[in-house]
């Protein structure tokens, strides 16, 4: 399952590049996504470009618009690989059942000691 949104898709004609988590941009996203204020109201497009990129705050309209592209690009992707989906009627994203899992499983990954796991697998 994990390994499913870390392969590339193609959804309706168009590629969608895999996630990669160890990689500080994805994971930063998946960070974002992983945060239980999501998880109850969701998150809207300026939620996430205000986490990935704090520095477009104080940017210039132009500016804004640039970071404001880049990250519905990363919703696409998002939803191409079935990790968000979109609330009817409304400018906002939730977690599916997939991006929750995915979201945990990272954190768990990304907790854990490996030394310690291979004291206590020997």
């Amino acid at each position: 399952m994990v390994s499913s949104a870390c392969n590339k898709v193609v959804k309706e004609g168009k590629r969608y590049r895999g996630l990669n988590p160890w990689q500080q941009d994805d994971y930063q996203m998946l960070m974002f996504l992983s945060k239980g204020e999501n998880a109850i109201n969701g998150f809207r497009n300026h939620d996430l470009r205000k986490w990935l990129y704090r520095e477009s705050e104080q940017s210039g309209k132009d500016q804004q618009k640039k970071y404001s592209g880049r990250t519905t690009r990363r919703i696409k992707m998002l939803r191409a690989h079935g990790l968000i989906r979109k609330v009817p009627r409304a400018n906002r994203y939730v977690l599916t059942e997939k991006g929750q899992k995915f979201s945990c499983s990272l954190m768990t990954a990304s907790a854990l000691d490996i030394k310690a796991l291979t004291e206590m697998a020997a």
